[in-house]
């Protein structure tokens, strides 16, 4: 979410407090101090708290709880809410500490009589986009959802999910302003909203999508029964006698935003948490590991920093970091393609000397464009592969010694999740990086780490004999990839436009060829009702079909298994492969050509894959199917230039080739010796004469499944032979 004219805006977080309480309450039972008291709700909250704080680093912020009493919403309905249970016993005691948490992390609180939370955020959110200030709704709660617009989102940092409009679109079927009709007409037990009889969600979205809001259905009756919704006839008759529930219902549904408060973005400034009130506070609650995340105190957080806000300032600050001959440099950009990113804060700083904090990178590039293409300075920080992307696209270069500590972590553990440095300095230093009152602090604070971190992981790259590997492989590769992404890859749109109109040909054709095979129409993505045809409807044997929490299990594995008994489930792979294409790919990628290089940008992920292979990711183009001929028309749409050629190239059975070094197989090592295919050679050794004709595919699954310890079972699987043939094509 990002203003359109480029300037930054403030952004307000709304988070919904007595949602979160309840929620954490009943999703992590049980817990409780060693003295008794129950923390369920404390801890599961105060974690939500501290990912918000972490990953979001608010400037703006304030929680927002539900009042005692009664609201407009009771007197609409007396009945409003009455299914739910009172307060459970193990929940009372810990409000109070929800408070003390809140109180300590100086969080500002917000409660009105009479009024329920989800109203006064709705009144702040709409408030804050008329003062062009930006709204995050933090919550889980689906009904917020009606809030979101151009300067609205939705989000759940529990469950990672960040809802904007299309997303709610998507949720819902029609746009947020209409989803207190949806929500309206298919009721809510919860809060023991009506609803109207026999209308679910499937039916209300369909309903609204077409016909428009409750009103309007309401006044046009008469087209509910040409809507071809299923049951149009019967739910015409029961909106005809329940059109006042339904009425009732969407305004049980729908949020004010009219409550008297007003706005007052700077009462509502985060200033940072208080730790000298967190420590004793998290010792008595005996949350350990949160007390050392929000309050753990040491050097780095003590670090000192200055603002360089002025031409003249950076260029005073230049000569010291020269002299240093090194410096670290942490940015942080509003997006994760570094080919499209804006810089949001960047710190530099000389070991042991004090941090430069660049208010405004952008405008400070310029100046500081010397200092990081010199030779002479020593660079330190992590994924520098992304500043020299970012850096690249404004004409400027990262030059001189680099020591990237997320490559080095890599080099030292692929397997690690998390290679920044506030997880180095944790693992380490011992010293967490605490969520900073701003992202410039964090970075100065990064900044400070990154120096004594660099020695450490120097240190441990040569105990490990891995210096090499990350001198003379990682390091310099980052370089070459951080070129790939600055030069992209053109993309033939229109042929993609004609593969989608093409590919959509295909996708209705095959549903008729589904539905006429299953004797039903029915959702095809949907593994309930794909269940239930296979199964009930055409009563295809359930032997060997795993069972999972939903149900007999409609996945891959288990459709390919399907496909000898009947035609069905075939198609149904063929649908869902075509579907993923056209939306994965066709559908997507022209979307995201850069509109000045007028070509498409990944980035090259080397601290992703355990295996030390590269990833790609935003958009993610290692996964384009080759075997498939709708996979290498979509591979023919990456063009070269006029003028240009594309080279694909790979390693020769690298992996056969070192299993052939290290066993000593004789023949293996005869046909590699020879320039043999060696899928060919086990084919004729495999099948004799006999070979099929595609024997060397099979053969190459042998070969690789070998390699990686692929059992009989799954050689079976792939081959697509018995149990007993997969051993013995593998033996």
């Amino acid at each position: 979410m990002g203003s359109a004219d480029g300037v930054a805006r403030p952004r307000l977080y709304l988070i919904d407090g007595s949602g979160y309480v309840y929620r954490a309450f009943h999703a992590l039972p049980g817990l409780g101090t060693t003295r008794g008291l129950p923390t369920n709700a404390v801890y599961g909250f105060t974690t939500m708290l501290a990912k918000l704080l972490r990953e979001e680093s608010p400037q703006h912020v304030v929680v927002v709880f539900d009042a005692p009493g009664e609201t407009f919403r009771d007197g609409l309905f007396a009945s409003y809410k009455a299914n739910r249970a009172p307060m459970p016993d193990e929940l009372r005691p810990q409000l109070g500490y929800i408070r003390k948490v809140v109180e300590a992390l100086r969080l500002p609180t917000l409660e009105v009589p009479g009024v329920e939370a989800d109203d006064v955020i709705g009144t702040l959110a709409r408030q804050a986009g008329r003062a062009a200030v930006e709204t995050v709704l933090v919550t889980g709660d689906k009904d917020l959802m009606q809030l979101v617009d151009e300067r609205t989102i939705w989000l759940d940092p529990m469950r990672e999910r960040r809802c904007g409009v299309a997303e709610v679109r998507e949720r819902f079927g029609v746009d947020p302003a209409l989803v207190p009709d949806v929500l309206g007409l298919m009721g809510d037990a919860i809060d023991n909203i009506p609803g109207v009889t026999g209308i679910g969600e499937k039916t209300a979205s369909a309903l609204v999508r077409q016909l428009g809001p409750v009103e309007a259905i309401l006044d046009h009756l008469d087209e509910v029964e040409r809507s071809g919704v299923r049951g149009a006839k019967k739910i015409r008759e029961t909106l005809t006698r329940e059109a006042e529930t339904a009425r009732l219902s969407k305004a049980l549904a729908t949020i004010r935003c009219d409550v008297p408060i007003c706005l007052d973005l700077a009462a509502l400034r985060y200033p940072g948490p208080d730790p000298d009130k967190l420590r004793p506070l998290f010792a008595e609650l005996e949350f350990s590991s949160l007390l050392r995340e929000l309050a753990p105190g040491g050097p780095v957080a003590d670090v000192e920093w200055t603002a360089v806000d002025t031409p003249e300032a950076i260029t005073a600050a230049l000569p010291a970091l020269r002299a240093a001959g090194a410096m670290s440099v942490v940015a942080t950009f509003d997006s994760v393609r570094a080919t499209a990113a804006r810089f949001e804060t960047l710190a530099v700083g000389p070991p042991g000397g004090p941090v430069a904090l660049v208010a405004a990178p952008e405008e400070a590039l310029p100046t500081l464009g010397p200092l990081f293409a010199d030779l002479a300075v020593a660079k330190v920080g992590a994924d520098l592969k992304a500043l020299r992307v970012a850096l690249g696209r404004r004409g400027l270069a990262l030059a001189g010694p680099a020591f990237d500590l997320a490559l080095a972590s890599y080099c030292l553990n692929p397997s690690r999740t998390d290679h920044g440095i506030g997880a180095l300095a944790e693992e380490l230093l011992g010293e967490p990086l605490e969520p900073a009152a701003t992202p410039a602090v964090a970075a100065c604070r990064a900044a400070r780490a990154a120096h004594a971190l660099r020695p450490l992981l120097d240190e441990r790259l040569r105990a490990h004999e891995m210096d090499r590997l990350f001198r003379e492989l990682e390091m310099p590769l980052a370089e070459v990839l951080a070129e790939m992404e600055l030069a992209g890859i053109a993309l033939d749109v229109p042929a993609l436009a004609h593969l989608s109109t093409e590919f959509g040909t295909a996708l209705e054709r095959l549903m008729t060829e589904i539905y006429a095979l299953a004797g039903c129409e029915f959702n095809i993505s949907s593994p309930p009702q794909l269940r239930t045809v296979l199964f009930e409807r055409l009563n295809i044997s359930t032997r060997g079909v795993r069972r999972g929490k939903t149900g007999l299990s409609t996945d891959v594995d288990v459709l390919r298994r399907l496909a000898a008994e009947h035609p069905l489930p075939a198609k149904i792979l063929e649908y869902r492969a075509l579907a993923k294409l056209k939306s994965t790919y066709v559908d997507a990628l022209p979307a995201l050509v850069d509109p000045t290089t007028r070509r498409l940008h990944t980035s090259f992920n080397q601290t992703v894959a355990a295996t030390g292979r590269l990833s790609s990711s935003d958009p993610n183009l290692q996964n384009i199917p080759i075997r498939t001929e709708e996979g290498r028309r979509i591979r023919a749409a990456f063009i070269a230039a006029p003028g240009h050629r594309l080279l694909s190239a790979d390693y020769s059975q690298i992996e056969l080739r070192v299993l052939a070094a290290l066993s000593g197989d004789r023949r293996l090592g005869d046909a590699f010796r020879a320039d043999e295919d060696i899928h060919a050679r086990t084919a004729a050794e495999v099948f004799g004469d006999r070979s099929p004709a595609d024997g060397r595919r099979l053969a190459k699954v042998i070969n690789f499944g070998i390699v990686y310890g692929m059992g009989p079972a799954r050689a079976a699987r792939e081959l697509g032979v018995s149990l007993v043939a997969g051993g013995t094509c593998r033996s």
